[in-house]
């Protein structure tokens, strides 16, 4: 986009406005000449390609640092969750990290497996955290312990 802005920064933001409409009604018109056009989703699926991964973003994920985690059961599902204290500092990244990525998609990872994927939907304050992941008991108790000592690495990232 950058070198294209610079292409047609000689005709002076009138010339970059008319570039931008052009684009914007008629996406193969508006083409720098050697940029090739990716193929759309549809095309991609109509030849068998496989679909790309999430995007991930291009920053590192964020490390969480819990102060306390708990197994209880989902007061709607009953089913074992870890619910977990994020120290202060973690706690406030946290709350950033949520407010300024709404509507995307976190990637939450304990020990680099992936235990969720939810959409944000509003930004996520006081530093307490639930876990679901089809956990037994058994395991969201382990899981708990394992949080509890500081061994485990819990990572969110957002993927697109």
């Amino acid at each position: 986009m950058f070198a294209i802005v610079a292409r047609y920064k000689k005709a002076g933001l009138f010339g970059l406005f008319l570039w931008l409409t052009l684009a914007a009604l008629s996406p193969g018109m508006a083409q720098s000449p050697g940029m090739a056009q990716a193929p759309s989703l549809l095309e991609q699926l109509q030849k068998g390609e496989p679909s790309a991964p999430p995007r991930k973003s291009g920053l590192p994920p964020l490390r969480l640092q819990i102060e306390k985690a708990t197994p209880t059961l989902d007061e709607r599902t009953r089913e074992p969750v870890v619910t977990f204290l994020l120290t202060a500092r973690a706690g406030r990244m946290f709350a950033e990290f949520t407010a300024n990525n709404i509507g995307r998609t976190v990637e939450v990872r304990i020990d680099g497996k992936v235990v969720m994927r939810p959409i944000i939907r509003e930004a996520i304050k006081g530093g307490s955290v639930q876990v679901s992941g089809g956990f037994t008991l058994k395991e969201a108790q382990e899981l708990a312990d394992r949080l509890n000592s500081g061994a485990a690495r819990v990572e969110a990232e957002v993927v697109d």
